[in-house]
């Protein structure tokens, strides 16, 4: 088996979990009450599972459980901005699912894990990709802008991003205009079209030019180039990495 293989599962089975079904209530109370965390902890668990297909993976199951346990119990308690506990808590989930698939590799009699059958490696990793920059991005991009956003809400007489005032446009077209952004970057790296990249660059740069040459519109400006650099920057990583583990697995 390809270690990438029980990877991809353990992978995938965190970003559904994590991301793409965690309700937002969840998210906002699993770290401060017991059963939400519980009630989280053994959806990863299950999903785990379900992706493994195989009762002799329970250890990898036992700790995606108790990672998420104790990671989601810890964070909201650590101190500092929440962008660096957000990229620790990823960062760590990553690693302890690479050594869960190290250690699948080394000690379970398997050929390639189940849900190769249903889709192949390949097509996992493209989904990875996807997936990752939809909801992990969105969260990390607004954790990042948050304190220019504040910033921009001051300059405003206090408006929010909610609110109807000179720094709002329509409801949450900011996040879905990353999403397009990062999906058209993503599908051009993954294509191997990269220099369309460059061609959303400069259309958005040419549509913005006219504020950075007002007074009171240049942090809006501002904002929206550290955004655009931001989104389109680990959106584009992201495909390095996933055309990467593409020629790693095509190769092997």
């Amino acid at each position: 088996m390809h270690p990438i293989e029980p990877f991809l599962a353990l992978f995938l089975a965190h970003l559904i979990g994590d991301f793409v079904l965690q309700t937002e209530q969840m998210a906002l109370k699993k770290g401060h009450v017991f059963g939400w965390l519980i009630l989280h902890a053994l959806e990863l668990g299950l999903l785990t599972w379900l992706f493994c297909w195989r009762f002799d993976a329970w250890p990898v199951v036992a700790v995606v459980f108790l990672t998420h346990l104790v990671f989601d119990w810890v964070k909201p308690r650590l101190k500092g901005h929440p962008l660096k506990w957000y990229a620790v808590d990823q960062i760590a989930h990553v690693v302890t699912l690479g050594v869960c698939a190290a250690w699948m590799v080394k000690s379970l009699p398997l050929a390639s894990m189940p849900i190769s059958a249903i889709l192949p490696p390949s097509a996992q990793v493209i989904l990875a990709a996807y997936l990752t920059i939809l909801r992990p991005l969105t969260i990390g991009m607004g954790l990042f802008l948050k304190p220019w956003l504040d910033e921009l809400a001051a300059a405003n007489g206090g408006a929010h991003a909610g609110s109807e005032g000179p720094i709002t446009g329509l409801t949450r077209s900011s996040e879905w205009i990353g999403n397009l952004e990062r999906l058209f970057v993503l599908t051009a790296v993954l294509a191997q079209i990269e220099y369309l990249v460059a061609g959303l660059l400069v259309a958005k740069a040419i549509m913005r030019a006219p504020e950075l040459f007002r007074s009171e519109q240049r942090r809006r400006a501002d904002y929206i180039i550290l955004g655009t650099f931001g989104s389109v920057g680990l959106a584009f990583l992201v495909g390095v990495l996933a055309n990467f583990a593409l020629g790693a697995y095509s190769g092997s």
